[in-house]
C-alpha cells in the first residue's frame, strides 16, 4: 500500500494533519485534495481532538496544484478546491498553520486563508504562481484581509522570485500571526494549540461562525452549495434510474444513492 497522502494523528488532544507528498513539494493532486478534505471532517468530528495543527511533510508547506500531474486533465477546480476546510461552516474546531519553506498557490490559501491562526518560519516565502500560469482562481475570500495595493501586487506579481513574500513581509501585512526560527516552528505552534484548549469550545465555534460566514463570498457560497447538493444528484444512481425509467415508459425504482 502506497503511504497516504495526508497524515493524521492526536497527540494530547491537538489532532496533527501533515500533507505528505514531500517528493512533489506537497503539490495538491486530486487525492491529496480529497484527503485533507476527509482529514477535515474526521478532526470536526474526532471527540478526543480540540486543535488541529496543519503542516507540511519535508522543506516547504506546498507549492500549490501539481501542474505536471495527470489530475490536470480531467479534474475541475472544484475538485482541488475541496481541500480548503469549510471554516465557520462545518469546521468550527480552530486550525493552526504551521508554513515553512513554500506555501504557494492552492498552498498558500490553505495555509494561511484556510487557518484560523497561521505561524511561519523564518524562511517562509508566500506567493502566487498562478499569474503566471494564467490560472484564473482569485483567493475565495482572503483578498480583503492584506491592504488593497499589496493584495494586487500579490495576485499579479508574486510569482517571480524577488518578488514573492517573505515571512517577515507576511507578518507587516497581516497574514501571518507570527515568524520564529524554522527550529521553533512545531514548538510555536503547539503553544498556541494549548492556549487555545483552554477557550470554550463552544465560544471559538460562535466566533467562527461569525467571522467567516460574514466574509464568504457569493462565488464561493455558490461552488461549495453546487459541490455538496447538486453535484451529488447529478452523478447519482436515481438520476440515471429515471432516465432509464423514462425511456423505458416504467415507474422508476429510487433507492436513494
Amino acid at each position: 500500500m502506497t503511504e497516504s497522502t495526508v497524515l493524521y494523528e492526536v497527540k494530547k488532544r491537538i489532532a496533527y494533519i501533515t500533507l505528505n507528498r514531500p517528493k512533489k513539494s506537497n503539490a495538491f493532486n486530486l487525492e491529496m485534495s480529497s484527503a485533507l478534505r476527509d482529514a477535515w471532517k474526521r478532526f470536526e468530528n474526532d471527540p478526543k481532538a480540540l486543535v488541529a495543527i496543519l503542516s507540511g511533510n519535508g522543506k516547504s508547506f506546498s507549492v500549490g496544484v501539481d501542474l505536471t500531474d495527470e489530475d490536470r486533465k480531467t479534474g475541475k477546480p472544484w475538485q482541488y478546491h475541496e481541500a480548503y476546510p469549510l471554516n465557520g461552516i462545518s469546521l468550527f474546531k480552530p486550525v493552526i498553520g504551521a508554513i515553512r519553506g513554500y506555501a504557494l498557490g492552492q498552498g498558500y490559501l490553505i495555509g494561511v486563508w484556510g487557518c484560523d491562526i497561521t505561524i511561519a518560519s523564518d524562511n517562509a516565502t508566500f506567493g502566487y504562481p498562478e499569474g503566471k500560469a494564467g490560472v484564473s482562481q482569485v483567493p475565495p475570500q482572503y483578498v480583503p484581509y492584506m491592504p488593497f495595493k499589496i493584495a494586487l501586487e500579490f495576485m499579479l506579481l508574486s510569482w517571480k522570485g524577488g518578488r514573492m513574500m517573505s515571512a517577515q513581509r507576511a507578518y507587516e501585512v497581516g497574514l501571518v500571526n507570527r515568524v520564529v526560527p524554522d527550529s521553533e516552528l512545531m514548538d510555536e505552534a503547539v503553544r498556541w494549540a494549548e492556549l487555545l484548549k483552554g477557550v470554550p469550545p463552544l465560544y471559538i465555534r460562535s466566533v467562527k461562525y461569525g467571522y467567516y460566514t460574514g466574509t464568504e463570498r457569493a462565488s464561493r457560497k455558490t461552488e461549495r452549495e453546487y459541490v455538496d447538493f447538486i453535484l451529488p444528484q447529478e452523478v447519482s444512481q436515481d438520476k440515471q434510474e429515471a432516465i432509464k425509467a423514462f425511456i423505458e415508459k416504467r415507474e422508476p425504482h429510487f433507492e436513494g444513492k
